[in-house]
């Protein structure tokens, strides 16, 4: 079993603004428990940074409140980050119940090189990032591996019912016809060029559509003001 990384966490006062603890370098959270209260907390950024990059949002982290004796294991449930600078917004912590099955969503990643995409030139379309399952904290896993090397021919694909996982520990809650990789053919010249000429006709009528939309409404506040000279010569 992989050593359970520590994350420490202070108390947050919420009188404090979120603005001054991020200019602390400090990141807001939440901690959410069971039969136990949850709790506003502060975390240093760089220290979260490092333990997400090694734990990810599928394995246990102790999380070591200050003024606590015991840390609580607890999973990372959430993070939002700033859709500009790609930073850490807020977070939020999950309580682990030992014993309990969980359900978490492990990441996908992908190894190897096809040789239908390096020999044939196909396309490798990746159509999910990510896994749900159901199992005992004890049994969580960081990521579930790919091996695309085997995917030797166009058409070729890996399916959810194709991961090798212990089916006695892991419950896969997602179909087993559900598509996570696939090659596809590469476009021929005649359909890149037909892909093009689409574009360019429906560019066209998009700008042939706001030419008359921007008459029309011309149109209309011409009749308008017409209308109201009219109206102000008739009093």
């Amino acid at each position: 079993m992989n050593e359970i990384l520590t994350l420490p966490a202070t108390p947050r006062d919420l009188a404090t603004k979120v603005r001054d603890l991020r200019n602390e370098r400090k990141i807001p959270a939440e901690y959410y428990g069971k039969e136990k209260e949850n709790l506003h907390l502060a975390i240093d950024y760089q220290t979260f940074r490092k333990v997400f990059r090694a734990a990810g949002s599928s394995s246990i982290v102790n999380l070591a409140v200050e003024g606590e004796s015991e840390p609580r294991e607890i999973l990372v449930q959430n993070v939002d980050y700033n859709p500009l600078t790609d930073e850490f917004l807020h977070i939020d912590l999950m309580q682990i119940e030992r014993g309990k099955k969980m359900i978490t969503k492990v990441p996908i990643r992908l190894i190897g090189e096809s040789p239908a995409v390096k020999t044939l030139g196909g396309i490798l379309t990746n159509n999910k990032n990510e896994i749900e399952i159901k199992c005992l904290p004890r049994d969580l896993l960081k990521e579930i591996v790919i091996d695309i090397a085997e995917l030797e021919e166009i058409g070729a694909t890996v399916r959810v019912k194709d991961l090798e996982i212990d089916s006695k520990k892991y419950e896969i809650l997602e179909e087993n016809e559900t598509m996570i990789v696939t090659i596809i053919a590469p476009k021929t010249v005649e359909e890149e060029e037909d892909l093009e000429e689409n574009v360019g006709e429906a560019v066209s009528d998009e700008v042939a559509k706001e030419g008359e939309e921007e008459k029309a409404a011309a149109q209309a506040s011409k009749e308008s003001d017409t209308e109201k000279k009219e109206k102000g010569g008739n009093k």
